[in-house]
Parts: C-alpha cells; structure tokens; sequence
C-alpha cells in the first residue's frame, strides 16, 4: 500500500523530468527513526537513492569508504552533532554539498547555521512539497558545481593545446602578405552589396521568367513566387547587414576600456530575453553562473555583446529540444574563462565535429544546414559567426574554443557542445 502522504497528483510522474541526477546516493544524517522514514519516503517520491546514518560519526565512517551526492543533515544528534560533523567533513570531502535540518526559526540562529557553509536549511516541521523542490535544486547544484570543476581541470589542458594552435595561426598569418581571410570577407560583401548582387539578380529573373505580359506591357507575377522574392530579399538585405557589421568590426580599432566581469556577467540575461522565444519553444532551461569572485578585465561591451549573442544562438540553433543550456565561469591560468554548454543533436551532422573543431572559425564554414529561424535576429550569417567571434578575441587579446564533450557527470550519458572564450586578468 502506497502512503498518501506519497501518491502522485494526477498527471503527475514520481520521476521528476528533465533534471540532471548525480548517480550517487544521498546520506540522510538523522538520529529519529520517524523523520528517516519521512526523508526516505520524500527521495524515493523523486526517484532518489538513499542511505542513512544514525549520527554525525556513523557518516563520516560511511562517507570515507563511499561517495554520496548530497548530505542531509540534522543538527541535533547524540554521539556527533550535524555542526560537528559537517566541519570534519568538509576537511574529507571540500566540495561536499550539505542541507541541515533545524527547529529553530530565528535569524541570528540561521545565519550560524548558513556560517557553517551549507546550500541550504529546512526548517521543521517538514512539509513534503518543501523539502522535494529544496532537493531537486540542490542535487542541480551538485550537477553543476561538479560540471565546472571538470570544466576547470579540461580547460587548463586545452588551454596550452590551443595556444600552440594559435601560435602556428598566427606564424602562418604573418607569413602571408595580405590575410585573404580578411579579403574574401571584405570582397564578399562589396559583390552582394552592388545592384549587380548575382543572388539577387537570379531570383529576379527566375521568378518574372515566369509572370505572364499583360496588354499594357506590364507582367503579373504569381502570388507563391512574389512572397518567394520577398523572403529572399529579407534573407538577402540580412546577410548585407551581418556583412556590413563584420566589416566594420574587422576595419575598426574599437576601443577596450578596463572593467569588472560583472559586467561581462549582466550581459546573459539581456540576450537570453532576446531569444525567449525561441528557448519557450524549444523548452529550454538556460543555467546561469553563480560567481563568487570578480576581477578586473579589458574589454570592449558591444562586441563582447556580439560574442555572447552568436554563442547563444549556436548553442539553441543545435540543442536537443527539452534539455538544459548551461553557463559557467571559471578562472584559468590568469584567464577569465565564460562557459557555455549545449546538449548536441543526435544527427549524422553531430559526428563530424570532433573532426571539424578547428575549421569552424574558418569564414564561410559550416557543419550543420543554416537554420532558417534565427537568420532575422543573428548578428552575421553566411557560416561568419564564430569566425567573427573568434576575431573579436583576437582583438581583446583572449582566445575562443569550440569543442564537443561528453558528460559523465549524471545518471544519463549525453553528448554536448562546449564553447569557451578567454579574457586575461589584468592585475592592478
């Protein structure tokens, strides 16, 4: 028989979707058997494994033979209290994650209790709606604070990878008399900009070829194929745009002015607004950062605005529908490193990337098919925009990676795309 304190609402799963689980179990640390039976009945309500400790000294004997995910903790107990053994564990596992249980209600008492470094409290009596959404967030937190530890270790490595790709970028770059990188953008645009543009000529002709001649020497055209040469103009004056804008950026010495990350930071709501739609429909969870430090950096906001605007868009272009786009900072190697992560499409276009990682900065190159519902809002087009993101580094004296992982960090394996840009510290 199912408690009632248990049941589902209608239409309601057990299972909580969507959500990133780390596979280990969570250590209940509750000296009262009624309180353990309510917290097991809660995790097992969301599809979580559990063990339990009777006290602070039977869990950290139990932590040392076995990892757990998260630790949920009374603060009264005999033998070792939740206080005492949340400093000794901490001095076993730094990064553990901890929620204290507490009777007491008042805030000098819970700010001594949030002093001891925990995510969170629940304050009891437990309410079973309360402490189920205190624990899908927490063990989100689990996922993602183990996610930018990984991140920080595979970046150093990649860091010095990539400079060494860099270094030979540049000697080849310098080697040449003209960068016909550069020109073959600059060319490009003056083609498409001039009434002569050959796109726009051969959509006129295809589509008048077509129409029929009146008595007045005038041709009426079908309604089909003149909205055909409206959209095709709407493309057409889009790709002018996004030329115009790359241009620009690459014929001008935008200033860099010093400031905080913070303000680096403020940009990722402003351009997770601008594609609201777009996240709705795909039903996208974007992830942001929580960052402790701030330093000082170099840089120019409305072309790093640009960066992060092209980083949004490739990432939801390509992301699984359902799925979580996540964004971490780290701190490199005296580099400020923003993070942005996409679960990847399962499709034949998917496997080339590990082999293509380094030519997608090239201009004009692309893996996947355009995406035809971003082309009115994306800033560049034409297969240009991470090459112009990996420009815009250039000119910020920072670096831009593009790669695909694959996360182990939770229950389900996924396959992901990763990009990274780096700004370096400046030290006053």
């Amino acid at each position: 028989m199912v408690d009632p304190l248990f049941q589902k609402k209608s239409g309601d799963s057990l299972v909580a979707k969507n959500i990133r689980r780390p596979k280990e179990p969570i250590l209940i640390v509750e000296d009262k058997i009624e309180n353990q039976t309510l917290l097991v009945g809660i995790c097992n309500r969301i599809g979580v494994a559990t063990e339990t400790a009777d006290n602070g000294q039977i869990a950290l004997e139990m932590m040392q033979k076995k990892p757990y995910s998260l630790f949920l903790v009374d603060l009264m107990m005999p033998v070792m209290d939740g206080k005492t053994f949340i400093e000794q564990a901490k001095r076993i596992d730094p990064n553990a994650v901890f929620i204290v249980q507490t009777a007491v209600d008042q805030t000098d008492q819970i700010i001594e209790v949030m002093k001891l470094g925990v995510y969170d409290y629940l304050l009891k009596p437990l309410h079973v709606e309360i402490v189920s959404d205190r624990l899908e967030k927490s063990l989100e937190y689990v996922y993602l604070k183990r996610m930018e530890k990984i991140l920080e270790s595979e970046e150093s490595k990649e860091l010095k990878d990539q400079l060494e790709w860099l270094n030979y970028k540049e000697s080849n770059r310098k080697a040449r008399e003209t960068n016909s990188d550069i020109h073959s953008i600059l060319n490009l645009r003056t083609t498409l900009s001039q009434g002569s543009g050959i796109g726009a000529i051969t959509t006129l002709i295809d589509s008048l070829d077509k129409g029929k001649k009146t008595d007045n020497d005038t041709v009426s055209i079908n309604k089909d194929f003149w909205e055909l040469l409206c959209e095709n103009n709407k493309h057409a004056k889009s790709m002018i745009r996004g030329l115009n804008i790359a241009v620009n950026i690459i014929q001008n010495n935008s200033p860099l002015v010093s400031g905080l990350s913070d303000v680096i930071l403020s940009i990722l709501p402003e351009t997770a607004k601008k594609y609201e739609n777009e996240i709705e429909e795909k039903q996208i969870k974007v992830n942001y950062p929580v960052v402790k430090n701030t330093v000082n950096l170099s840089f120019n906001k409305e072309l790093l605005s640009l960066v992060i605007d092209e980083l949004f868009i490739n990432g939801l272009k390509y992301s699984q529908p359902k799925s979580n786009f996540d964004i971490f900072v780290t701190f490199v190697d005296g580099y400020f490193c923003l993070s942005l992560k996409n679960n990847m499409l399962d499709d034949d276009y998917a496997k080339q990337i590990p082999l293509e990682e380094k030519r997608l900065i090239q201009p004009f190159y692309r893996i996947h098919p355009p995406v035809e519902s971003f082309y009115s809002k994306e800033p560049f087009s034409l297969g240009l925009g991470l090459t112009m993101v990996d420009f815009i580094m250039q000119k910020h004296h920072g670096m831009f990676f593009i790669r695909n992982a694959v996360d182990h960090t939770s229950e389900e394996v996924s396959n992901c795309v990763i990009t990274e840009i780096f700004l370096p510290i400046q030290n006053n």
